[in-house]
């Protein structure tokens, strides 16, 4: 196994630019200042807080021992707010940090049998083993996957509000994932055209066909047009906007709707009116085949779960080293499974007032208005999702008597109990290995 270790830099202000009072540790290590990134061993891999745009424009993403704040996909700055971790010095987070996701980096090599830590990011490192072919640009199967495609959707806002806390909410990671690996994904070896007279009512029902394939578990995909659907849906799907056709990279499917799957199909059929030009089906289902740890820390382990949001993603990435979605049936699949779950929340959270700005990828992104603050706690906890700490003077929900995993986190979270958090953490991390060396 390699001798690759890992640790987190993190750089004053955010900034790879910063010549002091930046701070690094590495994984079960100790913390110390540094100025700039020769300073840092390089035998250790750095997870930095910088964008990986600022690593560009100085050249340091080509060094192979500095990797972006998005390395474990959900950004470093992002784990800040989720944590509270503002309530930190800089010298304090690094610690933690590396403590953190030094065990999501481990719990990757002991799950997926990695021989070492990925250079360039997680769900990289899951695509590159588990990720799905796609199919030669031009044929009907990759052209129906590039236009069904669609990480997240960016809201139509119709005002702007001012002193409102932007955040966002975020599904529980363990939960979400193995739901999405347990479910049947389509076989993307060919797709078949289904005449219209073999179609409930000819293919001119949107709500008949969703039914009839609902009801047989056809993996169906549709070309289609919207007429109208409703105000509020509307206004979440966004739909036509930042998709305008072909760009330097290729076809922008962002916003727009030419080709769906039948989860997205299911919601447009009740929303609107929806005119069905086409309809295919795979070849079949398959399950992605990776399952994830059932024991009890898992459930409820902070670094596990970004480990299971990686796990998720990284299927829905290409099996190459390029970082890049793939644009396969599978991962348009996934992706309109995921993001109709969390446009049904996004629905809630708007009706109680909170400005939808983008959901997908298992968050859910709001300008709350002073007006409805008080409500973040319950809504969250009626939704079964979970809110961030670094929110002030909010009632946070007791857990007690709750077993659910998520709210057992929200209660570390809001207690700031950043010790048992790391408890947990490694109790997981032993059990995993304990698993392992059983087998």
């Amino acid at each position: 196994m390699s001798e690759l270790r890992i640790g987190v830099a993190l750089f004053l202000g955010e900034s790879p630019y910063s010549a002091e009072g930046n701070f690094a540790c590495e994984y079960q290590g100790q913390t110390f200042e540094f100025f700039s990134v020769s300073d840092l061993p390089s035998q250790t891999l750095w997870i930095t807080n910088a964008d990986l745009g600022d690593l560009i424009e100085l050249g340091l993403h080509r060094n192979p021992k500095i990797a972006h704040d998005g390395y474990f996909r959900t950004r470093i700055s992002q784990i800040n707010q989720e944590l509270g971790l503002d309530a930190l010095t800089l010298e304090q987070q690094a610690a933690f940090l590396a403590e953190l996701l030094g065990s999501t980096a481990e719990m990757a090599r002991v799950e997926l049998n990695l021989t070492q830590y990925p250079a360039t990011s997680l769900a990289q490192a899951v695509g590159q083993l588990h990720g799905y072919r796609e199919h030669p640009k031009g044929t009907p199967v990759f052209t129906i996957a590039e236009q069904a495609c669609q990480r997240y959707t960016s809201t139509e806002r119709a005002r702007r509000i001012e002193h409102a806390d932007i955040f966002s909410f975020w599904m529980p990671r363990y939960e979400w994932a193995n739901e999405l690996l347990e479910m049947g994904l389509p076989v993307s070896e060919n797709a078949q055209v289904i005449a219209p007279h073999n179609l409930p009512a000819a293919g001119r029902d949107a709500i008949a066909l969703v039914e009839w394939a609902e009801e047989n578990k056809i993996p169906l995909f549709a070309n289609i047009r919207i007429n109208q659907v409703e105000e509020t849906v509307g206004r979440l799907i966004n739909y036509g906007a930042g998709a305008q056709g072909i760009n330097a990279n290729g076809y922008d499917a962002r916003n727009q709707r030419e080709w769906c799957a039948l989860p997205e199909l299911s919601v447009l059929a009740y929303s609107g009116d929806i005119e069905i030009l086409k309809v295919v089906t795979a070849g079949g289902w398959a399950r992605p085949g990776l399952h994830l740890n059932r024991s009890k820390f898992a459930r409820v382990s902070y670094s596990y779960g970004l480990l299971c949001e990686n796990i998720w993603s990284g299927l829905t990435r290409k099996p190459n080293d390029f970082n890049k979605s793939s644009k396969t049936l599978q991962t348009a699949w996934m992706q309109s499974v995921e993001r109709m779950k969390c446009l049904r929340v996004a629905e809630r959270l708007s009706g109680i007032g909170m400005d939808i700005l983008s959901y997908g990828n298992g968050r859910i992104s709001v300008a709350c208005p002073i007006s409805v603050r008080a409500l973040i706690p319950q809504v969250a906890l009626e939704e079964s999702m979970l809110y961030p700490t670094f929110l002030k003077d909010l009632d946070f929900y007791s857990a007690a008597g709750n077993s659910e995993p998520f709210a057992i986190m929200q209660g570390l979270m809001a207690r700031r109990e950043y010790a048992r958090i790391l408890e947990v953490n490694n109790k997981a991390l032993q059990d995993f290995k304990a698993r392992k060396n059983e087998t």
